[in-house]
């Protein structure tokens, strides 16, 4: 931790000083690891400024208030820098993880998708996007509970070896499967 204070036309006190220690400790915390943190306490007239300018590595925050208490000044500047480097660590965790994400996303076919909520009320305008057609494979109804056990699916389409019709087999909000089979 390096934390650098400096006071143009107000001189930093003590209590001040150990404010911006506490708040830099902190700050640590949501970075993981130690930051510079250089604190800057004006005064101009009644009001009182505090600019903080934070850097953990190749990163860097900035921010500036201004209030009639010089310690309100400082715990709103680094109130900013917090909320700063916490939504820039989660974008760059987000970032991170995206691929994988996207390889499950690409798991789940149009066909598989969860089912929508009965009573939800659809909106204007919504899209039916269309993903490649699920192969229809006869199988028993307990070989395609297997099979929708075992893949994670929430959806699966399916043809009755019993009947040769198309069904489907779905999970229900209470954990059960619901089986749909057309009458026709």
């Amino acid at each position: 931790m390096t934390l650098a204070c400096t006071g143009r036309n107000v001189s930093v006190t003590p209590s001040l000083r150990l404010l911006a220690e506490e708040r830099v400790e902190r700050l640590e915390r949501h970075l993981g690891g130690p930051a510079n943190v250089r604190v800057i306490l004006s005064h101009e007239k009644h009001r009182f400024g505090a600019e903080i300018i934070a850097t953990h590595g190749r990163r860097s925050w900035k921010a500036q208030e201004e209030k009639g208490d010089p310690r309100a000044a400082l715990a709103l500047a680094f109130e900013k820098i917090d909320a700063q480097a916490v939504r820039d660590t989660e974008k760059r965790r987000d970032r991170k993880h995206k691929d994988s994400s996207r390889r499950l996303s690409k798991g789940l076919r149009a066909a598989e998708a969860p089912a929508a909520p009965a009573a939800a009320p659809r909106r204007a305008g919504a899209r039916v996007v269309r993903g490649r057609p699920a192969a229809v494979k006869p199988m028993g109804v307990d070989e395609a509970a297997l099979v929708m056990e075992s893949s994670g699916q929430e959806v699966l389409v399916f043809r009755d070896a019993s009947n040769e019709k198309v069904s489907v087999l779905y999970r229900r909000r209470d954990g059960d499967l619901g089986l749909i089979v057309p009458e026709c």
